[in-house]
C-alpha cells in the first residue's frame, strides 16, 4: 500500500489558520482540519466554516471532529465540496446504533466516513464498524493538543486492524515523527497525519524520503 502524508491544522485563530493553509497548500492535495469544541477535549480550535469558505485554496479537506455532537457538525459541512472525508470519534458517541447512523449519513452525503479511536480504546470495541468504514484514525496521543509524545502501545492495535481488514485505510495521528514513522508504517498504517513537525517545511521532504 502506498503511504500518504496528511498535514493537520490545529489553530486557535482565523489568522493562524489562514497562514498555515497558505503554507501547506503549495505542498499537499489534502489537508486535515482539527475541529475541537472545548467540550469533548479541553482544547478549542478554530474551524469556522464561513470564514474557511471565504479563503481560496486548492487542497481538499479532511475533518477530524473532536466534538461532542458529530452529526450536528457534519450537517454544517456536508454541502461544502472541498470536504472529502469526515472523521468522528467513537468515544464521542459510543452508542452502536448512533455510530452506524452517522456512518450511513456520511455515505449518503458522498463523504468518506472515518472513525477515530483514542489510545485506550480497544480493537474489540470498534471492530464491528470497520467493514463499512472508509478509514480508521488511530490516535497515538490523547486528542486535542499538538506536540505530544506518541504512545507506542497503539502499534499493536494498528497491527490488529491491518491483519483483520487488509484493505482499509489506517491513518495514524499524534506524535508521528522521524523516529517512529517507519515503525508505524510497518505495523500497518498507510496514512500519516502530521502536525507540529511541519512547522519546518523542510521536514516534509525528509519524511517523504524516509517513507
Amino acid at each position: 500500500m502506498k503511504v500518504e502524508l496528511v498535514p493537520t491544522i490545529l489553530t486557535q485563530t482565523f489568522a493562524e489558520f489562514k497562514a498555515k493553509m497558505e503554507k501547506l497548500d503549495d505542498y499537499f492535495d489534502l489537508v486535515q482540519i482539527d475541529c475541537a469544541d472545548g467540550e469533548f477535549v479541553k482544547n478549542k480550535t478554530f474551524y469556522d466554516i464561513d470564514k474557511i469558505k471565504s479563503l481560496i485554496f486548492n487542497a481538499d479537506l479532511e475533518l477530524h471532529l473532536m466534538v461532542t455532537n458529530p452529526l450536528k457538525e457534519i450537517k454544517k459541512w456536508q454541502n461544502y465540496k472541498k470536504v472529502k472525508t469526515i472523521i468522528f470519534h467513537y468515544e464521542a458517541v459510543i452508542n452502536d446504533k448512533k455510530i452506524l447512523g452517522i456512518i450511513n449519513y456520511l455515505k449518503k452525503c458522498k463523504i468518506k466516513a472515518g472513525l477515530a479511536v483514542n489510545p485506550e480504546t480497544k480493537f474489540e470495541k470498534f471492530k464491528k464498524f470497520l467493514p463499512i468504514l472508509d478509514l480508521v484514525l488511530v490516535l497515538g496521543v490523547k486528542p486535542g493538543w499538538g506536540g505530544q509524545k506518541f504512545q507506542s502501545k497503539v502499534l499493536n492495535k494498528i497491527k490488529q486492524i491491518r491483519q483483520s481488514f487488509p484493505q482499509i485505510d489506517i491513518e495514524v495521528d499524534g506524535g508521528v515523527n522521524f523516529d517512529n514513522a517507519k515503525e508505524i508504517i510497518m505495523a500497518g498504517a498507510n496514512i500519516l497525519a502530521v502536525g507540529s513537525m511541519f512547522k519546518d517545511l523542510r521536514n516534509i521532504k525528509k519524511l517523504e524520503k524516509l517513507i
